[in-house]
């Protein structure tokens, strides 16, 4: 005991021994948030010498905060978020002016992003306007492109997909009811790098682009010009509505002026 004491009289300064650092005995401890400092009990009963402790043995939980001050501190963020993009588009008036306008667009080109029952629509107005033309005089290009997307959609292959600014059609190897193992696994299924192969049509602006590229001279026949030179297969507009061409359509209507020479040639 001599020892123990000896040893431990540093830490109890002058009185020496252990119990000049504990609390005294009728000090029932402190509580902070539920808490109880130099005095709290363990779960047998007994008493703690010293540390924290919480109710049930659990760290305590802090208190909640108030929906209203929670409200109030997220209107002041937004308020002081706002105040500084009005500061800084003041500062920089022809970058906020870009940004407004690069914003007007994407929602612009958003709002027009057409649907699938636009394509639908417009590939049944392409069939149809095939079907007024004879077969000599319809482009082999239009047909196969508008009967090729007929097809794909009387089986039911035609995929729609919206990208926020744009639409992609394009082309599934199988039908959405089919039950088949090969259409229902995932591991099966095409992968995104093989999708510009697969790609039918896009869609901007409110139209399809390659539908109405294909369809554009769906009435001029290219291949009855195949054995003409290269440099007569394609015309340009300034070739067909020149004023040369002009001058000489008019010039038929006029009368002709005979000369003396001429009438007593006649004579």
């Amino acid at each position: 005991m001599g020892g123990l004491g000896a040893a431990l009289g540093p830490i109890g300064g002058s009185g020496g021994g252990l119990g000049a650092a504990l609390p005294p005995p009728g000090f029932q401890g402190v509580r902070i948030w539920g808490a109880r400092i130099w005095g709290g009990e363990d779960v047998d009963g007994g008493r703690l010498g010293g540390g924290c402790q919480g109710r049930g043995g659990a760290t305590p939980d802090p208190p909640p905060v108030p929906s209203g001050r929670w409200c109030r501190a997220l209107l002041r963020d937004y308020a002081e978020a706002a105040r500084d993009a009005v500061l800084g588009a003041r500062q920089r008036p022809w970058r906020a002016a870009g940004a407004a306008a690069a914003l007007g667009g994407v929602l612009a080109c958003a709002a027009a992003v057409p649907d699938p029952q636009s394509f639908e629509v417009a590939l049944l107005e392409a069939a149809g306007a095939l079907l007024l033309l004879s077969p000599p005089t319809r482009s082999p290009q239009a047909e196969r492109h508008v009967g090729r997307l007929l097809r794909r959609r009387d089986r039911g292959q035609l995929r729609y997909r919206g990208l926020l600014v744009a639409a992609v059609v394009y082309e599934a190897p199988h039908d959405q009811a089919v039950a088949l193992y090969r259409a229902r696994c995932p591991h099966l299924a095409p992968r995104w790098p093989q999708l510009p192969g697969r790609l039918l049509d896009v869609g901007f602006g409110g139209r399809w682009w390659v539908l109405a590229a294909k369809t554009r001279d769906c009435d001029v026949n290219e291949e009855e010009f195949g054995s003409l030179p290269p440099h007569l297969r394609r015309l340009e507009a300034r070739q067909l509505r020149s004023e040369e061409n002009e001058r000489l359509f008019l010039e038929k209507f006029r009368p002709v002026a005979l000369s003396d020479v001429e009438r007593s040639a006649e004579a």
